[in-house]
């Protein structure tokens, strides 16, 4: 049996803790099963951080793995009533905003979000969400999962991750690191903002120059010219282009859409519309 601990109330976010466990997105159900405090007042989340994640996981069920105490792995469950009308495109948008800003505040160096969930330097990854909608008992949960590389230096075969220590050249306290994000995402939940502007702006590469690898084929993509109003609106057509595995396509990153798609403007000036899935936006 795993074996929680509830460790302080961050905003209304109920904060638990558990040394070891396989994986936050997964601990916190169990947590939520077992009938955690809080959980009386169904509206209010509750988070789980542990030391040592085994066996994390990422975008399309990609592992995520870091040194044991250095770095922020937790997940955050937000429940979610029947009256709730979410949309996720902009929800994920939001929190990944949240996530962003207080981390930001911490180090000079210019931080962005990189398509589709990743938090990056220019060059180096610094950390990544998951966000799912699952079902937990009769009660649904919105389950925002993050990563975020704090103090751990010895990257061994993984030549793009950094950390906040090593941007700033010492180390940080993580707790505090952890809090202030935290407070950052109970605003964002309690008050429901609109950041789309925000993400934007904070869009790696936004803008400029960018390849994408296709990851399964694709003869279908939504499309539009770039003298169309309303870019990134997901009011596209459909044209029968086909793109084959590995295949590259280039072009210049205009957003993301509101179907959480990534926008480019090809050489032609077409507007081509990927979903995550499709393809794979190259560092």
């Amino acid at each position: 049996m795993l074996d929680f601990q509830f460790i302080r109330p961050v905003g209304d976010i109920h904060l638990f803790y558990i040394s070891s466990c396989d994986s936050t997105q997964t601990a916190i159900i169990t947590l939520i099963e077992q009938g955690a405090m809080g959980l009386a007042n169904r509206s209010l989340p509750l988070a789980l951080y542990t030391d040592d994640q085994q066996n994390g996981r990422g975008q399309q069920g990609n592992d995520w793995n870091s040194d044991v105490g250095k770095n922020i792995t937790i997940t955050i469950a937000f429940p979610l009533t029947p009256s709730q009308n979410i949309d996720v495109v902009q929800l994920n948008k939001a929190l990944s905003v949240s996530i962003l800003s207080p981390i930001q505040k911490q180090v000079s160096q210019s931080l962005f979000l990189k398509w589709p969930n990743d938090i990056v330097t220019e060059s180096k990854k610094l950390g990544g969400l998951l966000m799912e909608i699952t079902q937990i008992n009769q009660q649904k949960f919105l389950l925002l999962g993050f990563g975020i590389n704090v103090n751990q230096l010895d990257w061994q075969n993984q030549p793009k991750a950094t950390s906040l220590a090593m941007i700033h050249g010492d180390a940080f306290d993580r707790d505090e690191v952890m809090d202030a994000i935290l407070f950052s995402l109970d605003d964002i939940w309690k008050n429901r903002k609109d950041l789309q502007a925000d993400y934007s702006k904070l869009l790696w590469r936004m803008g400029e120059h960018v390849i994408l690898e296709i990851q399964s084929d694709v003869r279908r993509v939504a499309s539009e010219s770039s003298s169309s109003k309303g870019v990134g609106d997901g009011r596209n057509s459909v044209t029968d282009r086909i793109f084959s595995v590995g295949e590259q396509v280039q072009g210049l990153l205009m957003d993301v859409d509101q179907m959480g798609r990534i926008v480019i403007a090809d050489g032609d000036g077409e507007l081509l519309a990927f979903h995550h899935g499709q393809v794979r936006l190259k560092f």
